[in-house]
């Protein structure tokens, strides 16, 4: 279905923006002898904003998602609502095309990235399962 992976970039872009406009601010602060508090603020967000770019990069390189088998509960307007096996609800928004392939107690299989829980891919296993059969039905076909 939609890779998310695209939006695990689009943070990782903003944390490196906001690293360096904090990195910015804390040479200004020091340039023009600020009180001490800005200086502490901004070191303490300038090491926030590099912890969550080491976090987000690591999820982008390593390739060690973990794939979480679930249930659509309910679709709302282009928001589909999955039930994960621990029992918490998680809201997905998806495009229009992609919305109508998905339809009520139809198990899904998630790819999320194990450090930042952020969703990389949603497949359908009712379509897996129609694929499956479908080579079973070509292969007894041949023969």
């Amino acid at each position: 279905m939609k890779l998310y992976e695209r939006s695990l970039k689009s943070q990782l872009a903003s944390v490196c923006i906001f690293f360096f406009l904090s990195l910015v601010q804390l040479i200004i602060n020091i340039g023009d002898h600020r009180p001490v508090g800005f200086i502490v603020i901004f070191s303490f967000c300038l090491g926030l904003f590099l912890i969550l770019a080491v976090i987000i990069s690591i999820d982008l390189i390593q390739k060690d998602a973990e794939k979480i088998v679930a249930k659509v509960e309910f679709i709302e307007e282009y928001r589909i609502h999955i039930r994960k096996p621990n029992g918490k609800l998680m809201k997905v928004r998806v495009k229009a095309t992609e919305y109508e392939q998905f339809h009520i107690n139809q198990s899904v299989e998630l790819l999320v990235a194990k450090r930042t829980s952020a969703l990389l891919t949603i497949n359908s296993l009712d379509d897996e399962i129609k694929d499956c059969l479908q080579a079973d039905i070509i292969t007894t076909e041949d023969v």
